[in-house]
């Protein structure tokens, strides 16, 4: 059985910058916002604003947005006057940690799960979530690596890559060679008749978790063009989303056929130098995405991201709803993922990911 993750932190290292001395200067009695303390919003403040502040980058609102996720709710383009945010530092160092991982090369079917073990199947490539180059296996394998082990009944588990994406739901979940795939989003099952074909599939056919991570998905559009305010001001609009990428929460909002127009590149990349150079009007992207492909490919002064249409996307782990002992796994998964909420290593898990990820981003 492995060990719980052991994080430390440090003070935050670096001192704020000369936007903070600008934004002191306001007429208010509130004073400039700085790590490792509780800010309350101000008239004109948002998330990006004060990332700008304390981090001296806009696109690191993630960040404070896990750390105030229930209050803010469900979009961070939208923050009242007058609500108190924590505001994390940054700096993260971590000890090593036992890990239950085990590359499996083959998506072959495997015996019947053993009763007295959890079998859990994640991807990789998909940094800083999933990624068995990465320590700990990536921010959602270390996370549902210490749930299970501070599960209420600590039955033995076991997390296996597989690197084929497309055989964990059909036919490693659904055939039960495996208990749970890590790492999927929920789309709004409420709305089913609006989604496609396979978000239709997710709905009918798994359970799922309590969310395992809250991520900030957004539109980008050109930064010389007036700013977006509704969804449907992307109306007859063509907007770029990667292949292989849910396109549920566009659906949601009614941005399909014939709506808009869907190009869809198999590098997220080419998304961001196609809205530079006019050939699509809009990227539709996680912000921990866009930021490191801004960067890549030298748009970052380009781009604008539109605050206001900011959705947040649940992470889960996924059972079938067929799986004879799924309700009583389902229930150990979230005891352990609850604990790790309540006593913060959850958070501290994801501050130090999404940290270490922007260091690498952005050099």
């Amino acid at each position: 059985m492995p060990n719980k993750a052991i994080i430390t932190t440090s003070a935050c290292a670096a001192a704020i910058t000369a936007i903070c001395a600008s934004f002191a200067t306001q007429a208010t009695a509130q004073s400039a916002p700085q790590c490792g303390e509780r800010y309350t919003v101000q008239p004109g403040d948002s998330l990006s604003q004060i990332a700008s502040v304390v981090y001296d980058d806009a696109s690191a609102f993630q960040i404070i947005y896990s750390a105030n996720s229930d209050a803010i709710g469900s979009n961070p383009g939208i923050i009242s006057v007058g609500l108190q945010l924590d505001i994390p530092c940054l700096g993260e160092t971590v000890a090593s940690t036992a890990a239950a991982f085990r590359p499996e090369p083959t998506t072959e079917r495997l015996p019947f799960p053993n009763a007295r073990q959890i079998r859990v199947a994640q991807g990789t490539n998909w940094a800083p979530f999933a990624n068995e180059e990465q320590e700990q296996g990536g921010m959602i394998t270390e996370i549902a690596n210490v749930a299970l082990a501070n599960s209420a009944n600590g039955t033995p588990y076991k997390i296996d890559f597989i690197n084929d994406w497309g055989a964990h739901l059909t036919p490693l979940v659904t055939d039960i060679a495996y208990d749970f795939s890590l790492s999927w989003f929920k789309p709004n099952c409420d709305q089913i008749a609006r989604l496609g074909e396979d978000s239709q599939f997710r709905c009918n056919n798994f359970d799922w978790s309590e969310p395992m991570f809250e991520q900030v998905f957004g539109y980008y559009t050109r930064a010389s063009e007036p700013a977006l305010t509704a969804y449907s001001d992307l109306f007859g609009k063509t907007i770029c989303r990667p292949a292989g990428y849910a396109t549920f929460q566009l659906e949601e909002n009614d941005l399909k056929e014939p709506n808009i127009t869907m190009v869809r590149p198999s590098d997220p990349a080419e998304c961001f130098t196609s809205l530079a150079d006019g050939s699509v009007d809009a990227v539709a992207i996680a912000v921990d995405t866009a930021e490191g492909k801004m960067v890549e490919t030298g748009t970052t002064d380009q781009v604008r991201y539109n605050e206001p249409l900011s959705q947040v996307l649940t992470i889960h782990a996924v059972i079938s709803k067929n799986h004879p002992q799924g309700a009583e796994m389902l229930a150990e998964f979230n005891s352990g993922l609850n604990a790790i909420k309540e006593t913060g290593e959850w958070f501290q898990i994801i501050r130090r990911h999404l940290t270490e990820h922007r260091a690498r981003t952005q050099g």
